[in-house]
Formats: C-alpha cells, structure tokens, sequence
C-alpha cells in the first residue's frame, strides 16, 4: 500500500507547487492557512506575492496588521490574515517555531489540522493532517477514520511524501464525485470499491448561502478598509444592506472585536496599525 501510493506521487503528484520546495514552517504555515476552503490555483500568485514581502515570522512580525490584511486581498476569511500576523508575534517573542503540536495548538488561530500539517510537511513528523482530501481516501480505501490510526498508517521516515501523496489522491483522483478508480494506485486494496462505491463517509455538509449573508457584508467591509478609512455613516452602503443599518453595526463591531478593523474618533473604521 505505501509503496503503491508512493510511487504513484513520484510519476503523478503535484510537485510544482511552490510550497513543497520548503521545508520552512514559517512557509508551510503561510500556505497552509491560504489554502483552507481556497482553490489551489488562486492561492498560487497570492502565496508568492505573500512569501516576498513576508519571508519569515520577523518580517511579519515587524510590519503593521493593516499590511498582512491588504496582501490577503481576494482569499477571503480574513481574520486569517489577522491569526497570521498574531502567530508571527508569538513566534518572535518565543524566540522559535514551535515543533510539537501542543506547541502548535498554543498559535493564535491554529486548529489540529493546520497544526499536524506544520508537523507534518515542515518538520517531517510522522503525523497525518485529516482535512477532506486526505481523509476521503483513508476512509474509502481502508476505513480509517480516526486520528491516531491515520496517524499510526503513516511510513516511518517518510511523513513528507506520505501526505503530500494522501493529498494529491483526494484531490485529483479520490474525489467526491466521479472518483477516476481506474487510475487508482490503491484500487485493489479499495474498501469502497469492493463494496460497489457506497460511501462510508459522512456527506459533506453544505456550505451556508454566502450571498446576502454576514460574511459577504464583513468581506466587503474589509476590501473597503483596504482603500481607506470608512465613515460610521457609510456602513450599511459598504456592506451591501443601505436598509439595515443596524445589522450593518452589528457585524462591523464584530469585526472590531476580531481585530480586523478599529474604530477611531466619530466612529470611524480603519485596518488596524
């Protein structure tokens, strides 16, 4: 089974990908929190762009929030970029990266995932990163789904491959819908398959309606501040809902408190410093 996978990723993976070229955790992390529930391709330009202005933890560090927010411009879920900017703090301060998942964890913003995947892909750790594109083939293929045997499944001394191989599989051949299962390294040890593709695995569930939602009227806010101070008077126009002023306070208070906007004399909002 891991040869199989593994050399499968050898003819087949993906390996232009600019941050499989580090090991660098600062790097790693960068690329990790740009592509949560953000297509590969789109994050490619901004993850280049991000890693020559930023090229470590101090650089970032260094700079005012409201910079690391404007860079992040066009991936959305901006409080990403905030979490980002507060880790590089917390690494300066620290005086090292963390390398340990308690360690990790302890990052402002940093989920198990996120955590084992730093673990995982910058130190090489013998961890495996569950997020939909790895845990669809472990669970199809040989019914794993809990974390500590996923964890136990991968290679010694081979962590790095491994994971990036488990990735490439879900994303490119073990999808969701048409899973290409003749193309399958893992085909004829395939739970899934034998069983006729009944799926195991829970149904994703379905992202809520974006249109006319709270975070629309955040993310509009956000590409407002990056241009420039926002009037207390021009919120409900910014945000998309001219008749709801009230709702429009609401969720930019909200932003106040996750740190992504401040308010100043008058009720005026800016990025942060």
């Amino acid at each position: 089974m891991h040869d199989a996978l593994l050399s499968w990723y050898t003819s087949s993976g993906r390996h232009d990908l600019p941050w499989r070229q580090t090991r660098n955790p600062w790097r790693v992390l960068v690329s990790e929190l740009m592509l949560q529930q953000t297509q590969v391709a789109r994050v490619v330009p901004k993850y280049l762009a991000f890693v020559e202005r930023f090229p470590s933890a101090d650089v970032c560090a260094a700079a005012p929030v409201a910079e690391v927010v404007r860079l992040w411009a066009g991936l959305g879920y901006n409080r990403r970029a905030v979490n980002l900017h507060r880790t590089a703090v917390a690494v300066v301060e620290a005086g090292e990266f963390p390398s340990t998942l308690e360690g990790l964890l302890a990052l402002p913003g940093i989920g198990p995932y996120t955590a084992r995947a730093v673990m995982a892909f910058a130190f090489e750790r013998a961890v495996c990163p569950l997020d939909v594109n790895t845990a669809r083939p472990l669970v199809r293929a040989w019914g794993v789904e809990a974390q500590a045997d996923a964890d136990a499944l991968v290679p010694s001394g081979d962590a790095w491959r491994w994971n990036e191989a488990l990735m490439d599989l879900g994303a490119l051949v073990c999808t969701r819908r048409s899973p290409a299962c003749g193309s399958c390294p893992v085909a004829s040890t395939c739970r899934w398959r034998r069983a006729g593709g009944e799926d195991p695995a829970a149904p994703a569930g379905r992202q809520s309606r974006f249109v006319g939602s709270d975070r629309q009227g955040r993310g509009r806010l956000v590409d407002a501040l990056r241009s420039g101070p926002v009037l207390a008077s021009e919120l409900p126009h910014v945000m998309g809902w001219p008749d709801e002023p009230e709702r429009a306070v609401r969720v930019a208070s909200g932003l106040v408190a996750d740190g992504l906007a401040c308010r100043g004399p008058g009720g005026v909002l800016t990025l942060p410093d």
